[in-house]
């Protein structure tokens, strides 16, 4: 073989200082949601704000809740901004919750049906959806529509995107895709989107998350 000359060398030669300096690709096998696992089983109990935003036909709803939830099954939820503000329900497992309307209703608390219209949002959405817990077990049960990519900047973290998509819109609420932002830092959500066809039906924004506050049962 003949010796390269001089320009080719030099070519070879910054080529190969250009891949060295150059920052480590993201490894194609990383899987968000195996990281979120992870993540989500350190974690005894947590706060957050949840920013959202919601349609269904004509209507639109635009809330921003106060939730905690701890392993198993408690979560607890109020609204402090958009329809229903002062409302509050507490989610102890099983079938039913209890809580209170905003407003003047606010002395009345109840005990409801986890579906009763009173304790769900504008697409019928339970208090116990909006949990991580519940949200990794529906994208673990999901998997098979899954795909995963590099996602956008969110809240100063880059963000690993999960989308599932060609699913049955019948089981879904009319629901044909979502996606799922999980944060580069925490393994965590940061954003969750519901789309019917190309339209935005639901978007949930998790903002303030305190992990490990130390939340007891009776906080609930």
């Amino acid at each position: 073989m003949r010796p390269l000359r001089p320009a080719a060398s030099a070519a070879l030669l910054a080529t190969m200082l250009s891949l060295s300096c150059a920052p480590p690709a993201r490894a194609a096998s990383f899987s968000g949601l195996d990281a979120f696992a992870a993540a989500w089983q350190k974690v005894d109990d947590y706060t957050c704000k949840i920013v959202t935003h919601e349609t269904e036909g004509q209507e639109v709803q635009d809330r921003t809740y106060a939730y905690a939830f701890m392993k198993p099954d408690l979560a607890k939820i109020a609204i402090e901004r958009g329809p229903g503000r002062g409302g509050g329900a507490v989610w102890h497992g099983g079938d039913t919750v209890s809580g209170h309307q905003g407003g003047i209703l606010s002395a009345i608390h109840l005990t409801v049906n986890l579906h009763d219209p009173r304790a769900t949002s504008l697409r019928g959405d339970t208090m116990n959806t909006a949990s991580f817990a519940y949200i990794l077990r529906y994208y673990r049960a999901n998997e098979a529509h899954e795909s995963e990519a590099p996602g956008p900047s969110i809240d100063g973290s880059p963000t690993e995107e999960i989308l599932l998509d060609d699913r049955a819109p019948s089981q879904t609420g009319g629901v044909t895709r979502e996606l799922l932002f999980i944060s580069d830092k925490t393994h965590l959500p940061v954003v969750r989107q519901r789309f019917d066809g190309t339209t935005l039906v639901k978007s949930e924004h998790f903002i303030d998350v305190v992990l490990d506050p130390g939340l007891s049962a009776g906080d609930f």
